[in-house]
């Protein structure tokens, strides 16, 4: 496949960022067509048939009665669309995107993944609201443009976690998304949220995609598995797929009724998009699987291309990875942007008489698009300034209004800052690891805590400490609970989360444990010595011994993978809310 110039892209960027452009608009307007499945009313009503004239007859003669004049009633008929009910009824409708009726022409698929909640321009991320503006002025120039997100979007700041993730999808609605693929995270917030989400998100135009979550024995459906768009009779499919590891990436009593490994559906799966080409002429895979091969299904999305022939695209998440250019696997691109908005993902398809002629793949940094001023890029092309689009701001600013007077409140002063960032949680025990471990035992009475280090999100600066920075911390709706364990189970639950060492590992367990371990020996044979606060050195064959051991119920249930902690004895309240009264207690407001 032709590859597309730097010239052209940068054409492009520019066209993103020039956002003072005027969209064409037709001077000839179309006459109005009846929708699909009614029937449309005449013009104007059938002329009457009028009585025939009566012949001249002798006097004498008697006429018959004139016969009545015929009535003709013109009834308007509607007859409403039946509306598509099961998702293989949803996924064989055809949106139109342009119908302008061009043999040759670009296609524009603008793609995000792994935003997690990153609303505003923090964490290195442009934000929506300059987001927005691009995408708009994109949208200004060409009928031409798709734009997709690939999952782990509605949760993991404030703004998003306190409207259980309502505010994005709202926001989503305003920027124009077409299609979206639920990741693990989109199930945080339980099953009854998730489907508000879902109908809101299908209410404002952004179709919700997997074809691999079905009810678990059924093999069949729950959301719609693809979305046909059609641009000048190039039909686009485009297909959700969501990580198998959702299993242990959720929270396994929210998904315990959902299959996302289906052995039927993997078995149909060079077939289905075998049949996608015989309704479409490129077949998108919008999949929030990743090129992280730790995961406990072990798939990710360039098994998925090596194994699949037929793919057009793959636009990937789930692993935060940064593609600068396509990884291409057996013919199939992989793009994906890394995560927080840090980059916007750009794919332009040359389309010549509904075949992909060109193909090119770009990332716009948000540097550029925050700081343009001070981009090499932009300056090329006089770009000095993006604006951020007022109808995003303003409900950003609504919202942001609402969350401040409840996590505005400071409870604590902290003498040092603690870090929290992903690269250490998830692969040492750290100082806020441990301050969170303390603030549960002391919460439960239990012997000690084990937590995940992937359920800490943020880090804690030194100083005044609110309400809001704690729930960034921890946003999770997570419980504590406490567990009894055996020292035989608490080896085996170290190992597993030792076991990815020394990768980074969202199952990495932060506790007042101390553990001696070998990095480099084989996964499952890495923990050497237990050593609980108290000093005693556990033993490894102990199967009868009892310790209780504070945990969040997430982790309890198996998340993580951690299929070791037994019976739960205790329940309290959200871990956020525990950690609260313990700063509070510990480090008082100075």
């Amino acid at each position: 496949m032709k590859r597309f110039s730097k010239t052209i892209a940068l054409a492009l960027f520019v066209v993103l960022m020039a956002f003072a452009m005027v969209s064409c608009q037709s001077t000839q307007a179309e006459a109005p067509t009846a929708p699909a499945g009614t029937t449309a009313a005449p013009t104007q009503p059938a002329a009457t048939p009028s009585a025939p004239a009566a012949a001249e007859t002798p006097a004498e003669t008697v006429t018959e009665p004139a016969a009545p004049e015929a009535v003709v009633e013109v009834v308007e008929v509607e007859v409403e669309a039946k509306e598509p009910e099961t998702p293989w009824e949803k996924a064989q409708v055809v949106i139109e995107k342009n119908e302008s009726g061009d043999t040759e022409f670009d296609l524009f698929i603008i793609h995000t993944n792994d935003v997690h909640g990153r609303i505003e321009a923090v964490d290195g991320g442009m934000g929506y609201a300059k987001f927005a503006t691009l995408v708009k002025a994109a949208r200004a120039l060409t009928d031409n443009v798709l734009l997709l997100d690939a999952g782990d979007t509605t949760h993991g700041t404030n703004l998003a976690t306190a409207f259980e993730g309502q505010t994005v999808i709202e926001l989503m609605g305003m920027i124009g998304y077409d299609a979206m693929v639920p990741g693990n995270h989109e199930f945080n917030y339980g099953i009854e949220a998730g489907i508000e989400n879902i109908l809101l998100a299908e209410e404002l135009g952004i179709k919700v995609l997997s074809a691999n979550i079905t009810l678990k024995g059924t093999s069949e459906w729950v959301l719609q598995p693809y979305q046909l768009y059609d641009f000048n009779g190039f039909t686009v499919a485009v297909v959700g797929l969501t990580t198998p590891d959702t299993y242990t990436k959720a929270d396994p009593r929210i998904v315990k009724d959902l299959s996302f490994d289906d052995p039927e559906i993997i078995a149909y799966a060079q077939d289905a998009v075998d049949y996608l080409h015989t309704v479409a002429d490129a077949v998108i895979v919008l999949g929030h699987i990743g090129l992280d091969d730790t995961g406990e299904s072990g798939i990710t999305s360039d098994f998925i291309c090596r194994n699949i022939d037929g793919i057009d695209l793959f636009i990937d998440a789930h692993s935060h990875t940064v593609l600068d250019e396509a990884l291409v696997v057996n013919g199939t691109p992989i793009v994906s942007t890394g995560e927080y908005l840090k980059n916007l993902g750009l794919v332009q398809l040359h389309i010549k008489n509904d075949k992909i002629t060109g193909f090119y793949s770009m990332l716009i940094p948000a540097a550029d698009v925050l700081d343009p001023a001070n981009s090499e890029l932009a300056k090329t092309y006089g770009v000095t300034y993006v604006p951020d689009d007022p109808e995003v701001s303003a409900y950003i600013a609504e919202k942001s209004a609402e969350l401040e007077r409840v996590y505005s409140r400071v409870v604590a002063t902290l003498p040092t800052a603690l870090n929290g960032e992903r690269a250490y949680v998830r692969s040492r025990q750290m100082p806020i690891g441990t301050l969170i471990c303390n603030a549960m035992t002391a919460e439960t009475g239990a012997d000690f805590t084990i937590m995940n280090g992937g359920n800490i999100r943020a880090s804690l600066d030194a100083g005044d400490v609110t309400i809001g920075d704690i729930v960034t911390v921890l946003p999770f709706t997570n419980v504590v609970v406490v567990c009894e364990m055996t020292p035989a189970d608490l080896y085996a639950a170290f190992e597993n989360g030792y076991k990815s060492l020394p990768g980074l590992n969202g199952a990495f367990p932060q506790s007042e444990v101390k553990v001696v371990y070998n990095k480099f020996a084989e996964p499952g044979h890495r923990i050497l010595r237990l050593i609980a606060p108290d000093g005693t050195v556990l033993d490894r064959n102990d199967t009868t011994t009892i310790y209780h051991v504070a945990t969040n119920d997430y982790l309890a249930a198996g998340g993580d993978d951690y299929t070791q902690f037994g019976k739960i004895v205790m329940q309290l309240g959200l871990m956020s809310e525990v950690v609260e009264d313990y700063l509070a207690e510990n480090y008082p407001v100075q």
